[in-house]
């Protein structure tokens, strides 16, 4: 079993199989989408297997995955790999966010989401859906099916914003994703503190960071070595 809180600059593959079986509580990752960056779907399978092992019975892994404009279809066949592997799909999330690349011309519409799978091992454990509620619009629907409690279930499209940036500088790693999608799902999963979230695909180690920040113990695995050294920077802060 490796170090936890550690990021590794390592092959994910490399890492994972030195976890030892149904040992670790919770995966978040954001993996590579474009064939610009490597993705293959022999690397997802690879992945996924290796995930679908470590993972506790009972667990939740959620699957962020973005569009792209030459195969829209990618995210759900990587969705389908996922579920070749033996983990089974709960819900497909949506993520509306507010920064897009505007596309150029008339042919398609600007992209303002991204797919987040919740998939599980086993059996389908109980979501901590109001650690992450959202309050009513109309009050009195509180008192008419939340016994007055203004709190309820977001649902599955979650709106998280990018914080606006003013330079390529605040923006070092291409597809970070915001802090609070990881934090969001570290919430919904209810896991307790100290358990073990994992993210294979690292970047800048913003899954690590959002466990941090929530109590819980983390291991994530990063190829690139700047991503892996601004990952440790962060952490640091």
């Amino acid at each position: 079993m490796l170090e936890i809180n550690k990021i590794y600059n390592i092959d994910c593959r490399e890492g994972l199989r030195q976890l030892n079986a149904s040992s670790c509580d919770l995966f978040i990752t954001s993996p590579p989408y474009k064939n610009i960056d490597n993705f293959s779907e022999n690397l997802m399978s690879d992945v996924f297997s290796q995930i679908y092992r470590i993972l506790k019975p009972n667990s939740l892994f959620f699957l962020n995955f973005g569009h792209l404009t030459e195969d829209k279809f990618r995210p759900f066949r990587v969705c389908q790999l996922a579920i070749d592997a033996g983990l089974k799909l709960n819900d497909t999330i949506t993520w509306i966010k507010n920064h897009y690349k505007p596309i150029q011309g008339t042919k398609r519409l600007n992209n303002l989401s991204e797919f987040i799978f919740l998939l599980y091992k086993e059996n389908m454990p109980t979501l901590d859906r109001l650690a992450i509620g959202i309050p009513y619009i109309d009050i009195s629907n509180a008192k008419r099916f939340n016994n007055g409690q203004n709190l309820k279930c977001r649902g599955n499209v979650w709106r998280i914003n990018y914080k606006t940036i003013n330079s390529q500088k605040e923006k070092p790693h291409p597809d970070r994703f915001p802090l609070e999608l990881p934090e969001l799902c570290i919430k919904l999963s209810g896991i307790k503190n100290n358990q073990i979230v994992v993210d294979p695909f690292s970047g800048s180690a913003t899954t690590a960071l959002a466990a941090k920040n929530l109590g819980k113990q983390y291991i994530a695995f990063e190829t690139n070595f700047q991503y892996y050294e601004l990952g440790n920077e962060r952490l640091k802060l």
